[in-house]
């Protein structure tokens, strides 16, 4: 049952799922006028964050029971916030939004704090990869890597066995037209270049890779021998 329910949600893009941000829209027109239909919205919000939260859930879940069993090698790294660009560009959105709340008070029967906490809300939510930095997570199994990244609104799932990698190197992040990034955040100065040995690349859009883990050196440590 749970495999099956972890599939159903798996099959839905994030992008239909993160539509839900035009909900607080309706929340904050709404809510001095008619609270219960407000509140209605609220539900559509609370309902699509869960359903993002449980796609995440339910890849880990697949990835565990497709590559790890239930006593397989399993290590999981899930880079964190990077909290001081999360602060500063809040207080960037905060000061952009009162301003812009100031020039449109008035307008469609909204006050000035409606304007602004619909400015607010709506940009936390729909560019929430712009604040949070894009949700990355990473698998280590005994047969090969595991990577999910969510920037904005598409979502990459890999599974990159051992195999096909042939090498892994620890380094800063250089751009560079064959290598993507598959990271929390871009400004990557420590983290680690998956090279294929297939000289095609990953896939068709992925030649080299470059990943960010939260802790490099205990991921590095969960490699097989030869990769270390």
């Amino acid at each position: 049952m749970k495999t099956s329910l972890d599939r159903f949600i798996l099959g839905f893009p994030v992008l239909f799922l993160k539509q839900y941000p035009y909900a607080w829209i309706a929340v904050v027109v709404l809510w001095t006028r008619s609270p219960s239909l407000a509140a209605a919205f609220l539900v559509v919000i609370a309902a699509g964050i869960l359903a993002l939260r449980w796609q995440h859930a339910a890849w880990i879940s697949q990835i565990r029971q497709q590559h790890a069993g239930q006593d397989g090698k399993f290590y999981l790294d899930e880079p964190p916030v990077p909290w001081t660009k999360t602060i500063r560009n809040i207080t960037i959105l905060i000061a952009f939004s009162l301003v812009a709340a100031f020039v449109l008070q008035g307008r469609l029967g909204l006050n000035f704090w409606q304007f602004f906490i619909m400015a607010v809300g709506f940009m936390i939510f729909y560019r929430d990869t712009d604040f949070f930095g894009s949700t990355s997570t990473y698998i280590i199994t005994a047969t090969g890597i595991g990577i999910r990244v969510v920037p904005w609104h598409l979502d990459y799932r890999l599974f990159l066995p051992f195999k096909e990698i042939s090498r892994i190197e620890r380094g800063a992040y250089k751009p560079n037209s064959d290598t993507s990034i598959f990271a929390r955040i871009r400004e990557a100065e420590d983290g680690l270049l998956l090279t294929p040995k297939d000289p095609k690349g990953f896939t068709t859009r992925i030649h080299k890779l470059f990943i960010v883990p939260r802790d490099v050196d205990k991921f590095v440590e969960q490699l097989p021998y030869g990769f270390k």
